[in-house]
Order: C-alpha cells, then structure tokens, then sequence
C-alpha cells in the first residue's frame, strides 16, 4: 500500500473529486458537446439528434454491399452542413475515390498513406484538426491498419487497436468510423454485430454497429441499414431503409422501423 499521508495530501490532476466538483467543473470549463446530423431523419431520431463527439460507430457489412458509398453519404451530407471530414481511405486510389462524388465535397485525407500505422494515424487526424478544424474521421477499412501475417493473435489486436481509435475519439471529442467486413458468407438474414470478421471486439468496443447490405426485400438499387445497437440511447436492433440514388450517393430514404 502506498504511504497513507502521501495519498491524503495528493493534488495531482488525477486526484479523486466528488461528482460535485467534477459538474462544477464540466459546467463552468467544457465546450458544448460536438453534435453533427446524419442526414437521414430516421438515423439521426434513433441517434436522438445525431452523432456525438467521442463516439466511435463500426460500420460493416458483406463486400460491396455499400458501406463506403454509406459514409461518402454521410460525408456529403456533412459538407451541407459546413463540417468537412477526413478520410483514410485504404482500399482505392484517392483518384478513384474522389470520382466516386457527383458533387465533390470538402473532404481532407492525407496526401500519402501509411498502413499498420496507428501513431501515424492518430497524428494525421490532429493535423487535420489543427489545420482544418476536421471533427469527424474515416477508415476504410479495418484491416489496413493491422499486419495479419505477423499476428499471433488477431482478435485481441484487433482488439487493441479499436480501443485506440475510441481513445483517440474521446480525449480529442472526435466522431469516428471505421468499416470492416463481416466474415465469408455472411450475408443472409442472420447478418449481426457478432459476424463481424476476425474479432468480438470491434463491437465490444465500439460505440454502435451499423450494419448494411443489399437485399431482395430492401427492392432494386436499395441497401438496408440496421443500428445494432447504441450505448449513449440504448437503441438495440432498430432498422431502417436507404435508396441509392442515380447519382451514386444515398440521399433518399424510406421510413421504415
């Protein structure tokens, strides 16, 4: 045990306060909380308003069932809001992923990427606060920021490096997601947070899951999406409909809970 005078005179930043104090505190030093809209009125009612600053949402999904064509969405509609984002995007050329926008937003990303980089990862998105006042952050994917083939252990990596990407959203106030697949052949009705590929963690220490896909039922050029679940409002499996407009992007939506 440490010496009992040395603790009862500590006056440390992390001392121990009263809930009291620490309102006090909050009330009288912190800045609003960062809250931005999704765009898409039944994602922000199930949201209660919107994404927060120091959440972290996994958005996953079989291959080419839209889950970056999602967050470009949600870029978009964050540019009309005048909230520029930064992407990482690791799976296609900054080329092509721009061309993918009819309407090109302002998005930042950096202008060379590094893989399995996190402290790399964590000082470009700080640049791009400092600079460009940048709040809200992508990755795509997930296993562009691990080495597998050096792996002993893939899940608890996995693991620690979802923890990283929350620490980073909560000491800095950011919003941030990161796409990752589901495992081969999930793709039927039974899709949930738990097919997520290669660890339990990505939903464990994530703020929510969103989970999308084509389907038969969602009808032609339409992409279901499905909250898993939400920590902050408690939200557990509430789904709704997203419709692919001609120009690429999600803008229309069907209510559907």
């Amino acid at each position: 045990m440490p010496n009992v005078e040395t603790l009862r005179e500590y006056d440390g930043e992390d001392k121990i306060i009263s809930s009291f104090e620490a309102d006090l505190s909050f009330k009288k030093s912190s800045e609003p909380v960062f809250k931005v809209r999704s765009g898409f009125p039944t994602l922000d009612r199930h949201l209660e308003g919107g994404f927060e600053g120091g959440e972290l949402y996994a958005v996953s999904g079989p291959t080419k069932h839209g889950k970056t064509l999602f967050c470009q969405s949600l870029s978009v509609n964050l540019d009309q809001q005048q909230i520029p984002s930064l992407w990482f995007s690791f799976e296609v050329p900054a080329r092509q992923f721009l061309a993918r926008f009819p309407n090109l937003p302002l998005i930042y990303l950096p202008s060379k990427l590094k893989a399995h980089a996190i402290p790399w990862l964590e000082e470009r998105i700080y640049e791009s606060f400092v600079k460009y006042r940048t709040r809200v952050f992508f990755v795509d994917h997930l296993h562009y920021l691990i080495d597998m083939a050096r792996m002993k252990n893939p899940s608890i990596e996995i693991g620690g490096v979802i923890r990283t990407l929350k620490r980073i959203c909560v000491e800095g106030g950011f919003i941030g997601f990161i796409l990752c697949h589901t495992s081969k052949g999930k793709t039927g009705a039974d899709l949930n947070f738990e097919s997520i590929r290669d660890s339990s963690f990505v939903a464990q220490e994530s703020d929510s899951v969103l989970l999308i896909r084509r389907t038969p039922e969602a009808g032609p050029n339409r992409a279901a999406l499905r909250m898993e679940f939400h920590r902050r409002t408690g939200v557990i499996e509430q789904g709704l409909f997203l419709i692919k407009t001609s120009q690429g992007i999600l803008g229309e939506h069907i209510e559907r809970d």
